[in-house]
């Protein structure tokens, strides 16, 4: 498969694990955001008072007019919903939240216990716009980054990182050090194995796309 091929295909497939989409236009055209955890000011992200279209895959979400959950606001199940004018937030969506606890992850604004520990301890408090576990399924040892990681070995006790929810932006992560061997680039959202995504080894390294290197194109006969 075309190299470049396979690397549209991976990043539609980090759009597609996102548990809310939204969409600037109606019937899920325009820019779209996907979004995994709750987010009370979308204007951070450039994308407040611009939602006309929703689709939800995993959870309910509340959308609200206001910032911090305020305003008006409607509740929305798993479906598709090709036009928010009918239920009167077309293009006024300022937050959106879960109605419930998200299942895995915990970014501060989310507390809750990765679904492969039962514990009645409190989960432990990290907060990043990526979060690497060790094991699959969100489990073992977590690391939060906000920056590129050049090894995260160091700070994962059982070695490369094997499961990863990306809450905002768009990384890329290899499988060697210093961010060498194969890579991945993904979106928002939550990826219980990398061995899916061609990553075999566990990843060991991650940086934002944007601090990725240009590649340059080869001119015929190079």
């Amino acid at each position: 498969m075309n190299k470049y091929l396979l690397a549209a295909l991976l990043i539609a497939n980090g759009a597609a694990a996102a548990d809310l989409t939204l969409y600037a236009d109606d019937d899920y055209q325009g820019r779209g955001l996907g979004v995994v955890i709750d987010e009370k000011q979308l204007g951070v992200l450039n994308f407040d008072d611009r939602t006309s279209s929703v689709v939800v895959e995993n959870g309910t979400w509340i959308l609200c007019s206001g910032e911090e959950y305020t305003g008006e606001c409607i509740t929305l199940e798993p479906g598709r919903y090709a036009s928010l004018q009918a239920l009167g937030l077309d293009n006024v969506v300022t937050s959106v939240r879960r109605r419930d606890p998200a299942s895995v992850g915990s970014f501060g604004r989310i507390d809750a216990a990765p679904k492969a520990i039962q514990d009645t301890r409190p989960a432990p408090q990290v907060a990043g716009d990526i979060v690497l576990y060790a094991a699959n399924d969100y489990s073992g040892a977590s690391q939060p980054a906000d920056e590129s990681q050049a090894d995260v070995r160091t700070d994962l006790s059982q070695g490369k990182a094997n499961s990863t929810v990306i809450a905002a932006g768009t990384w890329e992560l290899c499988d060697d050090t210093f961010y060498r061997g194969q890579c991945v680039t993904l979106g928002p959202g939550k990826y219980p194995s990398m061995e899916e995504y061609g990553l075999t080894r566990g990843v060991a390294s991650v940086r934002r796309a944007s601090d990725a290197p240009q590649r340059a194109a080869k001119t015929p006969g190079n």
